[in-house]
């Protein structure tokens, strides 16, 4: 202490030297407790608090105010005796930094500060110096003092204290922002780690049900759970638009016009507020609705659908980390709702296949297992469905000793309706057989049942003929079918048109029969549609003018045979093309 005296009294000549050097190691010894004070708390709280307090108290100063550089600027982290209303203020970053490289003064006064922006929130605060917080020459913020109590100037010797007290703390102040820095970090880690537990038990959850709407009832606990919400919607895509499928808060009228907007607009490709979508009348809505944040169900850069949620509960706003976690918590129920949705699929596809398959099991003991031994007459059919069932029907009903009907029809449609319509036909038309020969009346009788029993945009084509194996004759209705083919012994071609519409559009309407002489050799070829129509690699049809030529070609072969080979040349001319259409012959040759 003596050495220290000895060295004040040689700087300080000029002064009254036992008063000046007391005043000196007095504020030596203040400055040395509160370094003590600073260096001994990381908190930046009560750091700034002794900053402020200390020389409040000791200088008399009714008001101060301390800036730390934040992200947005610099901000007022700790203020004594300002009004409320100036809290708020922020400095941007390169008005302080301007301060500070334009005037190399530790201290500045008023009158001396360069930022026309500081000097103006200075004077309406009442504030009169302003001292940097300097450390490893990087600028972390600044203090602000009044005028003392007494109005008197600050001394040369005060402003000297005030500097070195700043430098002091601007180290403590460093190390207590790289601490909250740390902590911060630690918090952010702990709420990732957090989010990753929750989005594993939440992937649980929905990995254990394949029931779509379950998976959606469950993902909108977890939206309400983990945001706090208590308005959401979730709203997935269909042909015509979307729709709201599951809601909280929202009555479905109120989405209405969303539903309809939200076509015009390119989907964000993760979650986003509602700002970001960049059309006024779905944020006009959204807002309207108290909706914050939209996050699109994205599932292989196909969007099913949006996920609209509302404001949190406590009134937090939506920060970047919610966003994130909310992109990947919807990302992996987005996958949670397609492997639901494709399982429906596969279990949906699986019963149909079952119930087709049982159809088609009916449908073939429908068609005739055996055709009948007709003495004098070779007879042969096949039937090809394009599906599992199919709308083709053929028949060769024996009627008594000398007469056989035969019969081939073309529903409209394919699949269970068709196949369906043609069983109803095929019972009607054995029914109406043993009651009445004539085949104008019976085509008559079964227009009419069809026309009184079914829609008017279900139809059917079909051939009905009347064989009378003593006189050899055949008697015929054509109602709307593809013209059956008679090949004659001497290879000459006639079609048989005679007959009017399709069965099931008119009732009532007057059918016309024909009746044609058959002559030993002669063949009667009758087929649907699916003959001619099928199609090549290059779409081209069959087309009647190749089955003449086949059916000039093989006509003399067992008809078996003959239709076994236009098969395989309809098979060959497709190259394996999935096929429209059922593909059904039925022929008829007198050999006696």
């Amino acid at each position: 202490m003596a050495k220290l005296q000895d060295y004040l009294s040689e700087k300080y000549q000029g002064l009254t030297a036992t008063e000046e050097i007391e005043r000196r190691l007095l504020e030596l010894s203040s400055l040395f407790e509160i370094s003590q004070q600073l260096n001994q708390s990381l908190d930046l709280e009560r750091i700034l608090n002794t900053v402020l307090l200390i020389p409040m108290g000791r200088l008399l100063i009714p008001r101060g105010v301390i800036f730390l550089k934040k992200s947005d600027g610099f901000r007022i982290l700790m203020a004594k005796g300002l009004k409320p209303a100036l809290t708020s203020f922020t400095l941007p970053e390169a008005e302080l930094k301007n301060c500070i490289s334009q005037s190399k003064k530790p201290v500045l006064q008023l009158n001396d500060i360069p930022s026309p922006v500081l000097k103006s929130f200075a004077q309406d605060a009442g504030l009169e110096i302003c001292i940097p917080f300097i450390s490893n020459q990087q600028v972390l913020g600044m203090v602000l003092f009044s005028k003392k109590l007494n109005g008197h100037n600050f001394s040369p010797e005060e402003l000297n204290f005030l500097s070195s007290l700043a430098n002091i703390a601007a180290t403590s102040i460093q190390n207590a922002l790289q601490v909250e820095e740390i902590r911060e970090i630690n918090q952010r880690l702990d709420e990732k780690i957090h989010q990753l537990n929750t989005l594993f038990d939440i992937d649980r959850g929905l990995s254990s049900t394949l029931d779509f709407n379950e998976i959606l009832r469950l993902l909108g606990l977890v939206l309400m759970g983990q945001m706090k919400v208590t308005r959401y919607g979730i709203l997935l895509k269909r042909e015509k638009g979307f729709k709201l499928y599951q809601y909280k808060g929202i009555s479905p009228s109120e989405i209405g016009p969303l539903e309809k907007r939200l076509r015009k607009i390119s989907a964000p490709n993760q979650a986003v507020r509602i700002e970001s979508l960049l059309d006024n009348d779905i944020i006009a809505q959204c807002h309207q609705q108290q909706l914050e944040v939209c996050i699109p169900m994205v599932h292989q850069n196909e969007l099913l659908g949006y996920i609209f949620l509302g404001k949190k509960a406590g009134g937090e706003t939506y920060d970047s980390t919610d966003l994130e976690f909310l992109t990947t918590l919807v990302s992996q129920a987005v996958i949670s709702l397609e492997n639901a949705r494709m399982f429906q699929e596969t279990l949906e596809k699986q019963r149909l296949e079952e119930e087709l398959n049982v159809a088609r099991t009916i449908q073939k003991k429908l068609l005739p297992h055996q055709l009948p031994n007709i003495p004098g007459y070779e007879v042969s059919g096949m039937n090809i469905p394009s599906k599992q069932v199919g709308g083709d029907y053929y028949d060769v009903i024996p009627l008594g000793s000398h007469t056989v009907a035969l019969a081939i029809g073309d529903v409209a449609g394919k699949g269970v309706p068709a196949a369906l319509l043609m069983a109803n036909l095929q019972a009607a038309l054995r029914i109406v057989l043993k009651f009445n020969p004539s085949p104008q009346q019976i085509i008559s009788q079964l227009n009419n049942l069809i026309c009184e029993n079914t829609d008017r945009d279900k139809f059917i084509t079909f051939f009905l003929a009347i064989l009378n194996t003593r006189e050899h004759t055949l008697t015929y209705v054509n109602a709307g079918h593809n013209y059956p083919i008679l090949v004659t012994s001497t290879g000459t071609i006639q079609t048989l048109e005679e007959g009017g519409l399709i069965l099931g559009v008119v009732p009532d309407y007057p059918y016309q029969s024909s009746t044609i002489q058959l002559k030993k050799g002669d063949l009667l070829y009758c087929y649907t549609d699916g003959v001619t129509e099928a199609v090549n690699h290059e779409g081209e049809e069959f087309g009647e003018e190749l089955l003449l030529r086949l059916l000039n070609r093989f006509h003399k072969l067992p008809l078996t045979q003959s239709l076994e080979k236009i098969w395989q040349k309809i098979v060959a001319y497709s190259s394996g093309i999935p096929q429209a259409d059922d593909v059904t012959m039925l022929a008829i040759k007198r050999n006696g």
